[in-house]
């Protein structure tokens, strides 16, 4: 069965912008591109009632599927209205979906935030690996590799998986980077050379299975959080992984702070 990439759209640019780049993953995976637009529960509460809601949704989905099939003609799209709150309709598809992607903020909401509610709920909750796009990218010039964050000491398999896969797929080199909170100035170049050896024994079983994609690794001494949003700059995708327990729902302080500073796509892929 070819699950599709799913893309949730609303009437934001960055929305549509989610669109194109999900249909640009669709076609380098070779799989259907499901389109969802979340109408409201109850949309004869809304100002112009259901008659409105059901017009905005169509022509809204009519007109993606025309920017779509353009400038995609080999992607197989389908696009539908679904009639539920945006983050309970997105979270579901994720449950039959290969990837999911969405904008990191779309409309509505407070001017000047750069990642929407709806958007981190459903990052926090996703089954499959969820892709948010910045609403706001800046040109760093060529953005030649992606990146994934790697814990040296616990590394995150279904990650690794996927920032290995993704680097094979689109024939770019993979950067690994594991940050560690240094002990103090004294040794250490010792201690970054110490750490990166770990990465690299870490990332052996990836690099193995995948001899064709090209994988360097950085150790720095600094902050999680500033290390992933400076590598951003520069990558065409940073790779997070998230972990299941406790925090279930929630996204621990580094994701949080990287969805919102990350100047590139990122993706968020839960753990098992």
């Amino acid at each position: 069965m070819d699950l599709p990439v799913a893309v949730g759209v609303d009437t934001s640019t960055a929305s549509l912008a989610a669109a194109d780049w999900a249909a640009s993953e669709a076609a380098v995976r070779d799989r259907p591109l499901r389109v969802l637009h979340a109408l409201p529960l109850m949309p004869h509460l809304l100002p112009g009632g259901t008659r409105r809601s059901q017009l905005d949704g169509s022509r809204l989905l009519h007109e993606v599927r025309h920017v779509l099939a353009v400038r995609h003609p080999q992607v197989r799209a389908h696009a539908e209205e679904v009639h539920d709150v945006a983050t309970a309709a997105l979270v579901a598809a994720a449950e039959a979906a290969e990837l999911l992607v969405m904008a990191a903020r779309g409309e509505g909401g407070f001017p000047g935030l750069r990642v929407g509610s709806t958007a981190l709920h459903v990052v926090a909750r996703a089954s499959c690996p969820t892709v948010l796009l910045p609403t706001e990218v800046t040109d760093a010039g060529p953005r030649d590799h992606l990146a994934v964050a790697v814990d040296a000491r616990r590394p995150h398999g279904p990650a690794l998986d996927f920032a290995f896969e993704a680097a094979r797929r689109h024939g770019l080199p993979l950067r690994a980077l594991h940050v560690f909170p240094p002990s103090g100035p004294v040794g250490l170049a010792a201690e970054r050379e110490v750490e990166a050896a770990l990465l690299a024994s870490v990332l052996v079983p990836w690099r193995v299975a995948r001899p064709d994609v090209e994988v360097s690794w950085d150790a720095e001494p600094a902050g999680v959080g500033l290390v992933l949003v400076e590598a951003s700059a520069k990558a065409r995708l940073l790779i997070l992984g998230r972990r299941p327990g406790a925090t279930a729902g929630r996204l621990g302080p580094v994701a949080h702070a990287v969805l919102h500073h990350a100047a590139c796509p990122v993706a968020v892929v839960p753990g098992v």
